[in-house]
């Protein structure tokens, strides 16, 4: 009786499984052969397998849960299985979609983190971790405006193998684009650097007051120069260190012009030793020569009471080719007008220093005057013709008496009083010229003005000459 009991339950075991064979074993609701490859395959065209359902607590207070152990946790609602040391989740909710070949974190109140449960990162995507490599892009990385539909920024390879950064504008130009190779360009506004409120295209703001330059330019090669250049209204200028002498310079061409003076394109020279050349200044320096009419170290024969201009016939240096010297004999006559002057090519400020000295000798009679005219005085002047042509005296210099003693009816020459000279500052536009005058009521007869000392006959007389002018441009 017991043995038949047996094998009814048993024969109702079977029935209730389905089919069991010796590979694999079939549980279904329905006829069905179990999969070879399958140690049991549960099968239903109707209904779902139900695994163990727990809550965290339970889940996690499973004694020596087995490696590969499923159970469905019902206070997170996803499916964990232990992986030998912790438990691994397996899904979480309705988060991810899939259409076509796209797949969708489709909860955008959520955020998707690579890294570890603690990194906390507030973002739609972050990727957290320690090693210097966390983070792979190949190909094209787009930045996007989702309420516009625009894109703002996006980095690429500009198909040289340059990367490439660019940031676009609500037109979808670029502003911003910097390139690894090649030209790169910012046009988006102004730009700060040290502050937040840039109120220039370039905006250098030192927030800590540091002594060191703002601005650094390096060439360090030491080949060619260190420059900055600068364009205006289609001018261009540049100014920096000039490479071949050290020494800064500013100069209306696209580069430093060549180093050396007079090369028509420096507009300012500072050189290391301290001294300012601005503009290529003026530096004109002319002399008087050897009258070789009168006997030596005598030059232009000045008549009485007459302003006369000096002729100049030599010149030490004159850096722009601005003086124009007088031929001599003849001299230019008493009133003018004159044969030597310099004419300004640039309108700015000018100092003149000029200087003579008065012989007292009878260019008629060629003899020497022993009792010049009492009241009698030399001077010299400054005299500057306009644009226009107007000639005017700019400014006179020493008034200087040649005779005393008058009171006794006896006076006699003042040799060591007779060289005026003259200084003064004068502005000139272009093409307006200076001219030094001179003046002598000594003697009734023309005076020579003194050119050197008295030397043997037919030597002539070098520089320096006590008759000269200089004119140096100060601004």
């Amino acid at each position: 009786m017991k043995r038949a009991l047996f094998f009814s339950v048993l024969a109702a075991m079977i029935l209730m499984a389905g089919s069991i064979s010796a590979q694999s074993t079939c549980i279904s609701d329905v006829s069905h052969t179990a999969d070879a490859s399958a140690v049991l395959d549960v099968y239903s065209t109707a209904r779902g397998m139900l695994l163990p359902r727990l809550t965290t607590t339970q889940r996690t207070g499973i004694t020596s849960p087995a490696t590969g152990l499923v159970v469905y946790d019902t206070d997170i609602n996803s499916f964990f299985f232990y992986d030998g040391s912790s438990w691994v989740q397996v899904s979480s909710g309705q988060l991810w979609s899939r259409t076509g070949t796209d797949t969708y974190l489709s909860n955008m109140s959520d955020n998707l983190v690579i890294g570890t449960n603690s990194s906390a990162p507030g973002y739609k995507f972050y990727v957290f971790g320690a090693a210097s490599q966390m983070s792979r892009f190949d190909g094209q990385v787009e930045f996007w405006d989702l309420a516009g539909g625009k894109m703002n920024a996006d980095v690429n390879n500009d198909g040289l193998n340059n990367g490439v950064i660019s940031v676009y504008n609500a037109a979808s130009n670029a502003r911003i684009r910097l390139r690894s190779g090649g030209n790169s360009f910012f046009a988006g506004g102004n730009v700060c650097i040290g502050g937040t409120n840039p109120l220039n295209l370039l905006h250098l703001i030192d927030p800590n007051g540091t002594a060191s330059p703002q601005l650094q330019v390096d060439n360090p090669t030491g080949a060619g120069n260190t420059s900055i250049g600068y364009g205006f209204g289609g001018l261009t200028f540049a100014e920096g260190i000039d490479g071949a002498t050290g020494n800064y310079k500013l100069c209306n061409t696209p580069g430093l012009a060549p180093s050396f003076q007079g090369d028509g394109s420096t507009m300012m020279r500072a050189f290391r030793s301290g001294i300012v050349d601005l503009n290529n200044q003026s530096r004109v320096r002319a002399w008087q020569q050897q009258n070789p009419m009168l006997p030596m170290g005598m030059g232009q024969p000045i008549p009485f009471n007459i302003w006369t201009p000096v002729d100049y016939e030599m010149i030490s240096y004159d850096q722009q080719g601005e003086f124009t010297t007088a031929l001599t004999p003849p001299y230019s006559p008493g009133g003018g007008p004159a044969a030597a002057f310099f004419r300004a090519t640039e309108e700015g400020y000018y100092q003149v220093n000029a200087r003579t000295d008065f012989w007292l000798y009878d260019t008629f009679y060629h003899e020497e005057i022993n009792f010049p005219l009492y009241p009698g005085y030399v001077s010299i002047a400054i005299v500057v013709t306009d644009q226009q042509g107007v000639t005017t005296m700019y400014a006179q210099g020493n008034k200087l008496q040649g005779a005393d003693n008058a009171p006794m009816g006896n006076w006699s020459k003042l040799e060591n009083n007779l060289a005026p000279n003259v200084s003064d500052v004068v502005y000139l536009k272009k093409n307006e010229t200076i001219e030094i005058w001179v003046w002598q009521s000594l003697w009734n007869n023309p005076i020579p003005l003194r050119v050197g000392p008295n030397m043997d006959p037919g030597v002539m007389v070098p520089p320096p000459s006590q008759t000269y002018v200089s004119v140096h441009k100060v601004s």
